[in-house]
């Protein structure tokens, strides 16, 4: 053990003496009811809802997809994936449903899901925060520091992550809160590890890493980075355990080397949890000839190792460029435009402070200061996680959609996950930065009393020289000062909820244009009896939600459009053949405010079909042209006219 790691756990040792302990059952639940964990989920809480009730309970088609999958499970469905496709499994659904059944189907419950799970992303950061400072032997107070400090960035993320957090579009909060899981269960695995505890411990928590990383599997591929972190944090400790029994004697290292060995033989027990955790996915592969393998598979082999160096050169540029800026300073891709400075501001504070912990974490590995351990110790972990979720991104193939059309941030979301990072970032920092001044103010308050004993006349003889009470003050001061501008940057990111735009905030970036208060829209459809219509699947899929099943709406595309590039998924084959098999369906399409005279009506017009039209604003520019009442029906066919009516959206 190193001077300065014995420095560590002497200081730690100490400070645990000094702390008094809860000794009855009493002073343990007060201890947690007062924890400052209730805080940040208050926190947390209060600002979820502001948002979600400041947009209006905006939804856009996928998320009102996942929202009718768990309508249709209530009715006795029992999907596996995200409606027409072999990923992203439906564990979203289920929960969904579970609140359905309660508090019945609404845009408002079904926001509610991700809000509640978002409560356990912070609590999981608070645990997680508990034992990172555990690792770094952190003084009781400090502890604390750290703690609230990540779960207050925890409840109070930058408003783009915020915004992901919420959007239900298949599993993406449920793959962050199996993230944390991940590396809490990683961490405190190699804790006890080295602690030597029983193989029967070490095997258990082996069988619940497996667990996690199967069902994460199911749920999200995603998951994919936290499994890399996990992966590569065990492999550094075993080797670190190997080489610290250099300084045994042999038969003591012998002993060591058998036990780390075996432990890591453990891992097969991780195998069985896997299995369990993954048994949705490994259900449906063998049942429909292993298609979701296959998906994620060809995802690697499509392209030559050439043809993959030059993508990945494009999207780390465009992942440094408009990804990663996003996902730390908070800013939306449409957004008020009295938010840009804030965002600067939030983007540049964080830029810093991820540099600093960075260069830290770097100088530890070369300078083994006390101080310099700790931070490696706090912040080795998130940085390695972190790393990770940007060499996913830059190295999928799925993230090449964003490159064509950045404005619209249609593969951010998959960078997302790295907000769970930085948390732990910005609370290293500001508490080691705490640490220190408050160990500074402690060092004058001694001499001040022993100067002001022995020499009682000594500030009369010096008037001008600034006094020791003076001096403690001064630290105490500035971490006064950090702290009321750590609860600024809070505030303000907290702030920002309430000035994003109601319209667009929840929109998809595939179709920014569609109307935010569909309601207009479904009254009149009821009003005229209609039950089955054509229509884009981002105004087709809230209405299908809200109206519970009441109106079918297809995609016309799907039966206008032959080419694959122009055909969306038939995501629900049974709405397409109940609305081709209708009598006169209705037909909703985007057309431009200032056309007076739509195409679709000029079709309608030389076909000689008699209807009655209806426009409805939707997002400024564009309206939602209705046709009802048509004489006959109208045959979408894959020819002419028909494959350009319906292209408004991505």
């Amino acid at each position: 053990m190193s001077i300065e790691e014995h420095h560590i756990e002497t200081t730690a040792a100490q400070d645990a003496a000094a702390t008094p302990r809860p000794v009855t059952a009493l002073a343990r639940w007060r201890h947690r009811l007062l924890s400052p964990l209730w805080l940040g989920l208050l926190l947390a809480l209060l600002v979820r809802v502001w948002l979600v009730v400041h947009t209006g309970g905006v939804i856009n088609g996928d998320e009102a997809l996942v929202g009718i999958q768990a309508q249709h499970i209530l009715r006795g469905e029992f999907p596996v994936y995200y409606y027409g496709q072999p990923y992203m499994g439906s564990l979203e659904a289920y929960l969904m449903a579970l609140i359905f059944a309660i508090a019945g189907s609404s845009v408002w419950t079904l926001r509610a899901e991700p809000i509640l799970l978002s409560l356990v992303v912070v609590w999981l950061t608070w645990r997680l925060a508990a034992a990172l400072a555990d690792s770094a032997h952190l003084p009781a107070y400090a502890k604390t520091t750290f703690q609230t400090i990540a779960a207050l960035f925890a409840a109070v993320p930058p408003l783009y992550d915020t915004v992901q957090e919420l959007r239900t579009l298949g599993g993406y909060v449920e793959t962050f809160v199996l993230m944390l899981l991940l590396l809490l269960a990683t961490l405190r695995l190699t804790q006890r590890w080295q602690a030597s505890a029983s193989h029967k411990e070490l095997a258990l928590r082996w069988v619940g890493i497996g667990l996690v990383v199967g069902l994460g599997f199911w749920v999200d591929p995603l998951i994919i980075s936290a499994v890399l972190a996990a992966a590569l944090w065990i492999l550094i400790f075993f080797v670190v355990e190997l080489f610290q029994m250099r300084n045994k004697v042999a038969p003591e290292r012998r002993s060591t080397l058998f036990y780390h060995i075996r432990t890591l033989c453990l891992a097969a027990a991780a195998i069985p949890g896997f299995l369990v955790g993954a048994a949705p996915a490994l259900y449906w592969g063998a049942m429909n000839q292993w298609a979701n393998i296959q998906y994620i598979l060809q995802l690697s082999n499509s392209m030559t190792f050439n043809q993959r160096m030059v993508l990945i050169g494009k999207l780390f540029h465009f992942y440094t460029t408009y990804v990663a800026p996003r996902v730390i300073s908070g800013a939306l891709p449409v957004e008020n435009s009295a938010l840009n400075q804030f965002f600067t501001f939030t983007f540049g504070i964080s830029i810093v402070v991820i540099g600093a912990v960075v260069a830290l974490t770097v100088l530890s590995l070369l300078w083994r200061h006390p101080e310099l351990v700790r931070v490696r110790q706090l912040a080795a972990l998130p940085l390695l996680f972190g790393i990770f979720t940007a060499l996913i991104y830059c190295t999928s193939s799925a993230s090449t959609a964003g490159l064509h059309m950045p404005q619209y941030d249609l593969t951010g979301r998959y960078a997302t996950p790295l907000m769970l990072a930085l948390p732990f970032i910005f609370s290293t920092l500001i508490t080691i930065i705490s640490m220190f001044f408050y160990e500074s103010s402690k060092e004058f308050q001694p001499r001040a009393e022993s100067t002001a004993e022995k020499q009682p006349s000594s500030r009369a003889s010096a008037p001008l020289a600034p006094s020791r009470d003076a001096r403690a003050a001064f630290p105490l001061a500035l971490q006064a000062i950090m702290f009321g501008l750590l609860a600024l940057y809070l505030l303000g990111s907290a702030y920002t909820s309430g000035l994003a735009d109601p319209a667009y905030t929840f929109q998809s970036p595939s179709c920014p244009i569609a109307p935010a208060n569909d309601a207009p829209i479904i009254a009149y459809l009821q009003q005229q009896h209609v039950h089955y219509a054509w229509a884009l699947t981002w105004l087709g899929y809230p209405i299908i939600f809200k109206t519970n099943g009441s109106i079918i709406v297809a995609d016309p595309r799907l039966a206008a459009n032959t080419d694959p590039r122009h055909r969306p998924p038939n995501r629900t084959p049974a709405y397409l053949s109940a609305v081709l098999h209708a009598d006169r369906p209705a037909l909703l399409a985007f057309v431009q405010h200032t056309d007076a005279y739509p195409t679709l009506l000029q079709v309608l017009n030389g076909m000689g079909i008699t209807y009655q039209a209806r426009r409805f604003p939707s997002e400024p520019g564009t309206d939602v042209l209705v046709v009802t009442s048509l004489s006959r029906t109208l045959t979408i066919k894959p020819v002419g006219i028909f494959r350009y009516i319906f292209r408004n959206c991505i």
